[in-house]
């Protein structure tokens, strides 16, 4: 199914087919249009009496899912098949963070290696281990993580890790590097100097998206430089959350707008249509979830519009 995304909302549509992971709210028995006031998205349902409209805060058991590192249920076989950061797990990337508050802010922070080559798992540990003494003494933290490989120079293919974490104002960035040094095992002194970068931002006039844009968006088809059989050929999960529990999700809105079943039909299908995705002939998906750049309210009225 191709899916190309759409242009206006800015990181395409989330199209769903069936119900799972963890339910936020109660999916509405008749056709309705739902968003969140304080986040970036907005739902279309044709109305079903399961638990779940899924906009992308639920675990995910797909590629690339999103659970947490220390998730014991996660598919270990779905983990050595990663090979790149596809399109889809982007997207489901982007639809995590749009259901987040956008008024919520947090701290920006890059964890790198010097000497040390690390192996996927061996780095993700390291990660594990550090979020575990963050969350020691600031236990409402959060996180999103991505990975990403240095692309040039002598740490070419050598992972590093950017996260945005919530829930906390304000952490020494020399207590950081001291703990990433500790964990990672390296011993030139000069690594706990500049192991870790720590910046602050403000979810505000479309900042986190930003962010998202320049260091958590690119995709790759695989590891720079490996190929069958190279253990970073298939590095497993390139992005995931930490105490997800804790993430700032925006609220939905209690109250829904009520349509037809015609109406909402019609609405996806067209939305689809434009975006240029792939469906079935005669099939419409249940639920569609939009992100959007600004206030999903602007959103909405585009939508009713065309009503």
């Amino acid at each position: 199914m191709k899916d190309t995304g759409d242009n206006t909302a800015g990181s395409g549509p989330t199209i769903v087919w069936e119900r799972g992971g963890m339910p936020e709210r109660e999916a509405l028995d008749e056709p309705h249009i739902r968003l969140r006031p304080d986040g970036r998205q907005l739902v279309i349902d044709r109305g079903t009496k399961s638990k779940e409209v899924d906009s992308g805060d639920g675990g995910h058991s797909g590629q690339d899912g999103g659970q947490d590192i220390g998730d014991k249920n996660r598919d270990p076989v779905a983990e050595s098949t990663i090979t790149g950061f596809s399109e889809d797990s982007r997207r489901r990337l982007r639809n995590l963070l749009h259901a987040l508050d956008r008024d919520a802010g947090g701290l920006f922070l890059t964890l790198t290696y010097q000497n040390l080559d690390p192996s996927s798992g061996k780095a993700k540990r390291d990660l594990d281990v550090f979020w575990k003494r963050i969350r020691r003494r600031w236990p409402e933290a959060a996180a999103v993580w991505k990975m990403e490989p240095h692309t040039e120079g002598e740490n070419r293919g050598k992972p590093h890790f950017h996260g945005m974490v919530f829930g906390v104002e304000f952490i020494p960035v020399q207590w950081l590097s001291k703990i990433w040094h500790e964990v990672t095992g390296e011993e030139d002194e000069m690594h706990e100097k500049r192991c870790v970068e720590l910046d602050p931002f403000l979810n505000r006039d479309g900042k986190l998206q930003s962010y998202i844009a320049k260091y958590m968006d690119k995709t790759y088809d695989v590891w720079p430089d490996t190929e069958q059989g190279d253990p970073w050929h298939t590095p497993g999960r390139w992005w995931g959350v930490l105490s997800r529990k804790n993430l700032p999700f925006a609220e939905w809105e209690d109250a829904a707008i009520y349509i037809g079943q015609a109406e909402a039909m019609k609405l996806i299908s067209e939305l689809l249509d434009e975006w240029g995705v792939d469906i079935p002939s005669g099939v419409v998906p249940p639920s569609l979830t939009i992100n959007t750049r600004g206030d999903p309210a602007d959103r909405l009225d585009q939508i009713l519009e065309r009503l």
